[in-house]
């Protein structure tokens, strides 16, 4: 009986150290996985606030290149529904540059292309990451095609009248219009070129304008998010 009793007391501490080594476990993990959650948490968010600067950079510069997009198209729609005479043409330098320079700019994607690289912490930084996302795969396509078009547009046009026409290297060059007045109002093809490239550069604006619309609303959405984790 002795030994029974014995036995029993000896099998019941084996049990209880079982017991509390298994649960020492459990929280060991825990404590482990809350860690592991809180790293991520903090890299994440250091993560956010780096694609929330470069959006801020981004509307930064649109502010400085939206004008001059504004401005050209002011321009360009002078040309093509104006009858603008040669003397104008030759007096006005504006006129020549509204088509004979292309303001170019794209998206800033280095921070967002890092963020792409990271799990999802929680169903917030889930739900974020999305509207990220599909924030930077919309204006990516739509800047991409709006660029292009009037690009193509202006290298095409460039390109035709450095082949066939004086005027081009005169105004470029010596700052020369009277050449290119003469043209201008004579000219059928050039008012159809300006039209479409007045058309193309019309919606590239329009694109970007919207780029920084949204810009600043997943830039609000970020600092708020951010806000919410302190």
């Amino acid at each position: 009986m002795l030994l029974e009793n014995k036995s029993g007391k000896y099998f019941k501490y084996a049990i209880g150290e079982i017991v509390l080594v298994v649960i020492g476990i459990l929280i060991a993990l825990q404590i482990n996985n809350w860690n592991d959650h809180r790293i991520k948490k903090a890299e994440i968010s250091n993560i956010y606030v780096s694609v929330m600067e470069e959006l801020e950079n981004d509307v930064k510069i649109l502010d400085e290149y939206l004008p001059n997009f504004n401005w050209k198209n002011a321009k360009l729609n002078q040309i093509v529904y104006e009858n603008i005479s040669s003397d104008e043409w030759a007096n006005n330098d504006s006129l020549f540059w509204s088509f004979a320079s292309f303001p170019d700019f794209g998206i800033s994607q280095e921070r967002f292309q890092l963020l792409k690289s990271k799990v999802n912490v929680d169903n917030e930084t889930k739900n974020l990451n999305k509207r990220i996302s599909d924030f930077y795969h919309k204006h990516t396509v739509n800047l991409n095609v709006k660029t292009r078009e009037a690009s193509v547009s202006f290298n095409r046009n460039i390109s035709y009248w450095e082949e066939n026409e004086e005027w081009l290297s005169n105004a470029y060059a010596d700052r020369d219009y009277s050449k290119l007045g003469v043209y201008a109002v004579d000219n059928p093809v050039f008012r159809n070129k300006m039209m479409w490239y007045s058309i193309v550069l019309s919606r590239l604006e329009k694109a970007l304008l919207e780029y920084q619309i949204e810009a600043k609303i997943i830039i609000d959405e970020i600092s708020d998010h951010l806000s919410n984790e302190k």
